[in-house]
Formats: structure tokens, sequence, C-alpha cells
């Protein structure tokens, strides 16, 4: 069954407002009436969709993890430079897009969730891709250096989103990402 527009209207407006009010302020000292001001709706209409601000953030959580995910589907062994270029500049694009997310993430102390989740989901899907490509692989000499990739990649993409994206241009930083990426996978592919 199709939500109705509005519903999905108000939600959106209510996670904006809430992301917004992020880049300024904890979570903690966040009220309800704070998040509905921002928005543009009555305490009673905020109610009518989340129970408290901990559902507002849940739900933002969610949406950004399931958006993450989409961006790092495919991931494929054979490809690893063009996968992770793929990769990053899907999820660029979806910062892009998404102004609040892009803060959000960026600004706030309770994204750090988020970006556990990122890196969880990097882990799962190149390891996965491995053990399919090479199913005779122990699982234990794929997963750490795999973390330690995935760690590095969404720390250094942190760092220079944080710059303004002004310490390289996105096709040469995306570029050295990959090549490290493709480096650490294809060692541990060769073993």
């Amino acid at each position: 069954m199709a939500t109705d527009k509005r519903i999905i209207k108000t939600r959106a407006a209510i996670k904006n407002a809430f992301m917004q009010l992020m880049t300024k302020t904890e979570a903690s000292k966040i009220s309800v009436s704070d998040i509905a001001a921002k928005a543009l709706v009555n305490r009673s209409t905020f109610y009518l969709h989340y129970a408290d601000v901990n559902a507002v953030i849940k739900d933002i959580d969610g949406e950004i993890a399931a958006k993450i995910e989409e961006c790092i589907s495919d991931f494929d062994v054979d490809d690893v430079y063009g996968s992770t270029y793929a990769m990053l500049e899907n999820i660029s694009a979806l910062l892009d897009e998404k102004e609040a997310f892009r803060n959000y993430l960026l600004f706030s102390k309770e994204a750090g969730g988020v970006m556990t989740r990122l890196k969880e989901i990097m882990v799962e899907k190149t390891t996965s891709a491995i053990l399919a490509a090479h199913p005779d692989m122990p699982e234990a000499d794929i997963v750490l250096p795999v973390t330690f990739t995935a760690a590095g990649l969404t720390h250094s993409y942190e760092v220079w989103i944080r710059s303004g994206k002004n310490m390289k241009p996105r096709d040469e930083f995306i570029s050295e990402l990959c090549d490290v990426t493709e480096y650490v996978i294809k060692k541990v592919i060769m073993r």
C-alpha cells in the first residue's frame, strides 16, 4: 500500500528540521517543539508521525543507511577500482543532492552510528564479493584488511568533505582512494 504524499512530505520536513537543528545543537537539547517549529508543523502533527525525538533519529539513520547501502550494492572483485569509484561517486551524488544528510553526517555527534553502519556495509559487501569470487579463501584472511580499507575510505572521505572539498578535486581524490583500495584488495586475493 502506497503512503500518502502528505505523510511523506511531513515526515521529510520533520527529519530535515531535526538534521538542520543537529548542526548547531546536541540531540539531547532538541525538543519536539524545536523540531515542530523548524518544520513548520504543530506538536500534535509531530506526534502523529513520531513518538519522540529518538524515533526521528532512528528513522533518519535507517533512511541514510538504506541509501548508502544502495550506493554500495554491487562490488565487483574483478573491477575493484571501478566498483570503488562508482560507490564513491554514488555517495557523493547522494550527499550533494541531500544537503541535510551531508550536514547531519558531518556535523552531528549522533551520526556516528550511521558512519559505523557505512563501514559495516562496506565490509559486508566487499567480503561477500571476495568470498563469492574466491570461495576457498578463509573469511578470516579477508575481514581485517577489508575492515582497514573501509575505515580508511570512510574517514578519508569524511575529512575531504569537511575540508569543503578544497583539498583536491573530487575526481582526483576518488581516484586516489580507488588506487589504494584496489591495491589492498588485490593483496588479499593474491595471498
